[in-house]
């Protein structure tokens, strides 16, 4: 049987809120040669029954289910070993695609050259009832030859890491070392997926990105449950770096991994912790300023000061 041209991998546990949603809006796409991929992380709710109808309705949905949690990464990693399109896309259960997303990336992905390792769409953040809080989202198109100058421009851009959701090359995503059980894990694929190839924009908001309380990130709010969520062995290991120090440690990694030349090699090892530093640096100084605005707006009674 022929291999669809574009597979979408679905991670999910326990995600019955949103799901239905999301799936809709997958399957009601106007790019119908694709396959859905579900990786249900032995869910507790509602979210295998919700799966098992929609895969006996629409031979495009394969359904999965792990015997046990095996953490987000693992998980995330398991959609894209099952795909079988030249072309894949990550989706989340509390996420939703324009009916033209697909179509729209597909396009732009055919015409581009090979040199190009994906394309995104714009994205805008919702709340849980779907209203518009932000658009649009990241930025990180990068057409640059050279592989440190798209590094150094996708770490400076990166904030809420939606191109993730993009359209990518399969045979791109495999030089790569996946989702990693860390956090900043997206950052870091990303910036691999940057020094591999160039990064193209399809500049419309076809990509809805949901905020809500359950979140990864604002549900596992300590260090240790956030490790533990994106790989329950974590539970037992000692973790000796903080969260962003880790991320930068990985980024290293993933240059020393990497296939570049050791000219291009040393030019990313400079970038990393250049761009990244500064880069928090920056933002703190931000922060500090605000602040500093806000103390003396109230101590004068005027927003000037």
């Amino acid at each position: 049987m022929r291999s669809p041209k574009v597979s979408i991998g679905l991670p999910v546990f326990n995600g019955q809120a949103y799901l239905k949603g999301a799936i809709v809006s997958i399957l009601e796409q106007d790019y119908q040669d694709l396959e859905l991929i579900i990786c249900d992380n032995a869910s507790t709710d509602e979210t295998e029954s919700l799966c098992r109808e929609f895969a006996r309705t629409d031979p495009r949905v394969r359904y999965y289910r792990n015997d046990s949690n095996i953490g987000f990464a693992n998980n995330t990693r398991r959609v894209f070993e099952l795909a079988n399109g030249e072309y894949f896309k990550w989706a989340h259960y509390d996420d939703e695609c324009h009916p033209t997303m697909i179509s729209r990336c597909v396009q732009a992905l055919d015409n581009a050259p090979s040199s190009v390792a994906m394309v995104y769409p714009l994205a805008e953040l919702i709340d849980e009832e779907g209203r518009t809080l932000a658009a649009p989202l990241d930025r990180i198109q990068t057409k640059d030859a050279r592989p440190h100058r798209r590094l150094a421009h996708v770490i400076h851009s990166l904030s809420m890491c939606d191109p993730l959701f993009g359209l990518m090359r399969a045979d791109y995503l495999r030089k790569t070392r996946l989702l990693g059980p860390f956090f900043g894990a997206d950052n870091v694929l990303l910036a691999e997926l940057a020094m591999l190839g160039q990064i193209w924009e399809v500049n419309e908001v076809l990509f809805r990105l949901r905020q809500h309380p359950k979140r990864s990130v604002k549900a596992n709010s300590t260090v240790r449950a956030l490790a533990v969520w994106y790989d329950p062995s974590n539970a037992r290991k000692l973790l000796l770096l903080p969260n962003w120090e880790r991320m930068v440690w990985e980024l290293m990694k993933s240059i020393s991994y990497s296939s570049l030349s050791p000219a291009e090699k040393s030019r990313c090892y400079l970038v990393v912790p250049g761009v990244h530093y500064w880069r928090r640096f920056k933002n703190a100084g931000g922060r500090l300023k605000n602040r500093f605005i806000s103390h003396r707006s109230q101590v004068s009674g005027s927003p000037l000061g």
